[in-house]
């Protein structure tokens, strides 16, 4: 049933439809799931964990990744396995599990869900840039009030505006810094990633998802930037969209276990969260070292 309702809004190609569809499904769910017994818990919203799955991957980009029968499997379930209560799926699942854990550590918290966590006053104390909306997650952290939110080049004019090429926040801004597959998506990655650099404090993170096929092979650069422009190595390829209603964005990497050692070499210490079963869902949380007494 939520299976077709889905489907049939997504066919009608309107993305405000979609949209509101989506949210009364959710919601309605989540009334209902929030008080279930059961251990299995949706880490975004803390209801008991019952998921839908949705072929989410084009064909198209299947073959511009190249990926074989058992990758395109893991991709469909990384972003087509959704949680009824609240929408997230695998990769934001997974995103905020490595955000709860993180945020347990920092404050001394013991909160299951970033829903729970929103509420503790100690977590509210933590400065937090989220750069661009990491779907189901944004609803929940928007209740945060040291939230510093942006979206690259949004519609609302309301919504700041942030490359991640150039970060307009000064330096030593944030504890913390989120985002989810946008790091593809920018057409220098040396770069973004000194960025993020500059704008954490010390001893603070960026935790983030980016698709990584990791089936040994390394990472393929599609476009790049030179003297401001953008170059073209690949035909043009998009991702993005569905019924979250967000843009779809030139693909620059398509990256490989060797971003790893790239993210090692800007100078962070990294930590993999790696899903049980699914190796394309997994979360980086790179740490920017603290100062030296």
């Amino acid at each position: 049933m939520i299976k077709q309702l889905l489907r049939k809004a997504e066919s009608s190609n309107n993305r405000k439809a979609v949209k509101q569809i989506a949210e009364w499904i959710f919601s309605s769910a989540y009334l209902v799931l929030r008080h279930a017994p059961g251990t299995n818990r949706c880490p975004v919203c803390g209801a008991k964990l019952i998921t839908l799955s949705r072929r989410v991957k084009s064909d198209k980009l299947v073959e511009e990744w190249k990926l074989d029968s058992h990758w395109e499997d893991i991709f469909n379930q990384r972003e087509g396995e959704i949680c009824i209560a609240c929408g997230a799926s695998l990769r934001v699942r997974q995103l905020s599990l490595a955000f709860v854990q993180w945020i347990n550590k920092k404050c001394g918290t013991s909160g299951k869900s970033v829903n729970e966590i929103t509420t503790n006053e100690s977590a509210g104390s933590i400065h937090l840039a989220e750069i661009n909306s990491c779907g189901a997650l944004h609803k929940m952290l928007s209740k945060l009030d040291n939230l510093s939110y942006s979206e690259y080049g949004p519609d609302n004019i309301d919504i700041r505006h942030e490359d991640l090429l150039e970060l307009t926040y000064p330096d030593d801004s944030f504890d913390l810094v989120l985002h989810s597959d946008t790091l593809e998506h920018a057409p220098d990655v040396d770069r973004a990633l000194a960025e993020l650099w500059r704008v954490l404090k010390p001893g603070g993170a960026t935790i983030f998802s980016t698709p990584i096929v990791r089936d040994g092979r390394d990472t393929v650069v599609r476009a790049f930037l030179d003297n401001g422009a953008i170059t073209h190595r690949l035909p043009p390829s998009y991702h993005g969209g569905s019924y979250q209603a967000t843009n779809e964005y030139l693909v620059c990497y398509e990256f490989g276990a060797d971003l790893f050692a790239k993210i090692e070499k800007a100078g962070f210490q990294l930590d993999v969260l790696e899903h049980a079963t699914n190796p394309a869902a997994v979360t980086l949380t790179a740490t920017k070292p603290p100062r030296r007494a």
